[in-house]
């Protein structure tokens, strides 16, 4: 298939990339403090709190489902 006048044959010239940056001695590995894991759980509040938003979530969800299905279309 021919191609079209409108279309033209382009190059694109592409930048060198830039040399690597080469760091100083003095940036090497930092030391940092040990980490600790206080406790493996969630606390009970914690726990609680975070039920109580999933419950007040699909109760929102389940009033709005319901709700939604008697509004009407308007057509």
């Amino acid at each position: 298939m021919p191609r079209s006048s409108a279309q033209s044959d382009f190059t694109v010239v592409r930048v060198p990339d830039a040399a690597p940056v080469v760091l100083p001695e003095a940036a090497g590995p930092v030391a940092l403090p040990r980490a600790e894991l206080r406790t493996p759980f969630a606390s009970a509040l914690a726990t609680r709190w975070v039920l109580r938003a999933t419950f007040a979530m699909l109760f929102a969800l389940l009033v709005l489902c319901v709700v939604g299905l008697h509004i009407p279309s308007g057509g």
